[in-house]
This record gives structure tokens, sequence and C-alpha cells, in this order.
């Protein structure tokens, strides 16, 4: 059996508190939740994201959340590429999460016919 490294079972730990602060906006209607938690190696970034809320809060927390990484992506490297970057980024993320959910969509269709 492999011995998880530290960082593997903190990652797990993570995750859990992740699932936490979910259930916490899904169960108190007045609370939004952005989450997101990574764990890098030297092949990929193992990460889990979930959010809980309304559509409007949700696109303003997400909106925060942005001006908070520009201001760290800015401070280690003080260049335009960051915002750059990061919009592509989001843009790969929409893509990404948009075709998901068509094709969960679809899934559930088929099943359904």
């Amino acid at each position: 059996m492999i011995q998880k490294s530290i960082e593997e079972v903190k990652f797990e730990e993570a995750k859990k508190l992740v699932q936490e602060l979910i259930s916490i906006g899904t169960f108190n209607e007045n609370i939004s939740i952005v989450a997101s938690v990574g764990l890098n190696s030297a092949e990929e970034l193992t990460s889990v994201s979930a959010a809980s809320g309304s559509r409007k809060s949700l696109l303003m927390l997400y909106s925060s959340f942005t001006e908070a990484l520009v201001k760290i992506l800015m401070e280690d490297h003080n260049c335009e590429c960051n915002i750059f970057a990061l919009v592509e980024s989001a843009a790969e993320g929409a893509t990404k999460g948009y075709n998901d959910f068509k094709k969960k969509e679809k899934e559930i269709t088929d099943e359904n016919n």
C-alpha cells in the first residue's frame, strides 16, 4: 500500500472543507460561497471547485475573487499579460462548464426517453 504524502492528506481534508462550506451555503439562502482548492503535482493540478448561491451573488463573488487574483498576480509579475491570462482562463472554464452541463443534460434526457 502506498502511503499518502502529507500534502495529499491535507488536500483530502481541504476537499471535505469545500463540501462543508457548500452545505452551509445550500442550507442558508443568504450565504453565498465559491470555494476552490488545488493540489499541484509534476503532471497536473488536481482541483475541486464548488459554488452555492443566487446568480447575482455568485457573479458578485466572482468579480471580487477576480479582483483579488489580479492583485496577487500583479504583485508577482507587474504586466498586463496577467489580465489576458485571467480572461483566457475564465473563458476556458466557462466553455468547459457549459459543455459539461450540456453533456449531462443530454444524458439525463436520453435516460428519460
